[in-house]
């Protein structure tokens, strides 16, 4: 359907030349017009996207990307996500880092 658009490419480039700074401790939002990539770009960083090609290099901190480093001190609700309504903000972050933390991980930590 592309190539009847005057794209010739084989392969559609998603994302380009992508950078961004996120403060520890501090609740990110991530807000763009509709198609502008957040959801490719929050898939890719956070593994989630397992078909077509990722190439470059995604840094945190200066330091190549581990995925299981950075599952652990990331989280990501999806816009399609189900949140009870009857939760604030934080007490859904709370819930959400049970979950994804070992069991290790005590509960001043998780909080």
């Amino acid at each position: 359907e592309m190539k009847s658009h005057g794209f010739d490419e084989t392969r559609l480039q998603l994302l380009h030349d992508v950078s961004g700074a996120f403060r520890p401790g501090v609740l990110t939002a991530l807000v763009g017009v509709s198609g502008a990539g957040k959801t490719t770009l929050m898939d890719v960083l956070a593994g989630r996207k397992t078909g077509g090609y990722i190439e470059g290099s995604i840094n945190i901190s200066g330091y190549q990307k581990k995925q299981e480093t950075f599952a652990r001190v990331s989280g990501y609700c999806e816009q399609e996500d189900i949140h009870s309504p009857n939760l604030t903000v934080h007490e859904s972050l709370i819930y959400s880092s049970w979950l994804r933390l070992s069991a290790e991980v005590n509960s001043e930590t998780r909080e």
